[in-house]
């Protein structure tokens, strides 16, 4: 059991990851192009194999370095996002008899998650969320990102702990009132 659970943790944790690195290596290079920001690619220095990237000053690796660290939390709160938009309108346990019939009639019952699925996919983009305020609250220490960045972003990551802790919350009160039978099933 744990086993599978730990295996379908890696697998939600895949498309999360990817996206977070794109995202950051897309706010880099929209910095460069949109403020017009001079790059050189010196050849293979870092582990001789992977090339660095110099800036003409350090304002400019900051100003760029800003922006990737901007993309890259934004995409991780839009993920969060949309997973708590998911848990607390369209959760199988305790989603409305109406909204289940429109949607039944739209077609669109995949919207509806099942409890499993839903609470990992919660867990890995919290977890990436998370991270990603430590990583810009680190960024901050050393002067780096501007503080505003990692105080807004903690703000946000708190929020958003807290409603999806209010879905739990509303789940486990649910299991709760089950008949004994029936606990474990939704």
């Amino acid at each position: 059991m744990v086993a599978r659970s730990i295996t379908k943790l890696i697998d939600e944790a895949v498309l999360p990851a990817v996206i977070l690195i794109l995202g950051k290596m897309a706010g880099l290079f929209a910095a460069v192009y949109f403020l017009g920001l001079g790059f050189t690619v010196a050849p293979a220095s870092f582990l001789k194999v992977l090339p660095t990237i110099h800036f003409p000053s350090y304002q400019a690796y900051i100003l760029a370095e800003n922006f990737g660290n901007l993309a890259m939390f934004s995409l991780a709160a839009l993920g969060t996002i949309f997973v708590i938009v998911r848990a607390h309108f369209f959760h199988e346990s305790h989603i409305p008899p109406q909204t289940h019939a429109r949607l039944a009639r739209l077609n669109l019952e995949s919207l509806i998650a099942p409890s499993g699925n839903l609470y990992y996919q919660a867990a890995i983009w919290l977890t990436f969320l998370w991270l990603s305020v430590g990583f810009l609250i680190v960024s901050t220490i050393f002067k780096i990102t501007y503080p505003q960045i990692s105080i807004i972003a903690f703000v946000v990551a708190a929020n958003f702990s807290w409603v999806f802790a209010l879905d739990v919350e509303r789940e486990l009160e649910i299991q709760r009132d089950l008949p004994a039978g029936r606990q474990g099933q939704i």
